[in-house]
């Protein structure tokens, strides 16, 4: 990093609350968190790209120090990627400007999904895994519909509440709903059920997310593809792997 964290205090007096650090790093520095639970899709990062080139970077990337993975930005990072032509290597390396904090790894999962959940889409199964690894569901802003979902949509999914880490949520979970809030519930549960269903009966397109380009570049590699391709027609990708079986 080019900064260092700022004190607590402030003109001797104690901040109020903890705030992050504009600061700069160099993209090797950075990492796309593993289990992030957004979905980017390539029609995604490329507007994301257009309206950098078009307008400017405007911010908002959010990065942990402690770990090195990014809580909030990937597409963000993903269009500067493809701005900057960055493949891994250090002749291709960047400056990035984020807002950087140290958070344990609890601590960041919970913002990872607190920080988009209302404009992103998110990955059901992924989503169930990390709820099961122990977060505190309010500290991610879900709420008990949220939860009512991700059990109609992950069949495989089983909540047990963690006392000490959810104790506001299992309090939420048990709580008495007036009946026209139960029928909102129910309501809302019924229509991601149908969309659930929707999208298992159509659909398309399939999107692959990797954790880095070198990832992505081997697999495409493996299959005899150009590795910095974005979109591959679902047929020809089926012919290689066939072929690959059949040796």
């Amino acid at each position: 990093m080019k900064s260092k964290e700022k004190s607590k205090e402030k003109g001797g007096a104690k901040e109020k609350y903890r705030q992050s650090e504009t600061v700069v790093v160099r993209r090797s520095q950075i990492c796309f968190a593993p289990y992030n639970p957004k979905q980017h899709t390539q029609e995604q990062v490329s507007a994301v790209k257009k309206n950098i080139k078009r307008v400017a970077l405007l911010g908002g990337i959010i990065y942990n120090s402690a770990t090195k993975n990014l809580i909030d930005g990937h597409k963000r990072v993903m269009a500067l990627d493809a701005i900057h032509g960055y493949d891994g290597s250090p002749e291709k390396d960047y400056d990035v400007k984020v807002e950087a904090i140290a958070l344990d790894e609890k601590t960041e999962k919970e913002q990872n999904i607190f920080q988009t959940k209302s404009r992103t889409e998110l990955d059901s199964e992924l989503l169930a895994s990390i709820i099961q690894e122990g977060i505190a569901i309010e500290h991610a802003g879900l709420t008990v519909e949220d939860v009512h979902i991700i059990e109609l949509e992950v069949p495989s999914f089983e909540y047990g509440v963690n006392e000490e880490a959810s104790e506001d949520f299992s309090a939420m979970r048990q709580k008495e709903v007036s009946e026209s809030e139960r029928q909102r519930q129910i309501e809302k549960i019924k229509a991601a059920k149908q969309s659930s269903k929707s999208k298992t009966e159509g659909g398309r397109f399939l999107t692959l997310t990797f954790s880095s380009f070198q990832e992505k570049a081997s697999f495409l590699e493996l299959l005899g593809f150009d590795p910095y391709a974005e979109y591959l027609p679902g047929g020809l990708v089926d012919q290689k792997i066939q072929d690959m079986l059949s040796v």
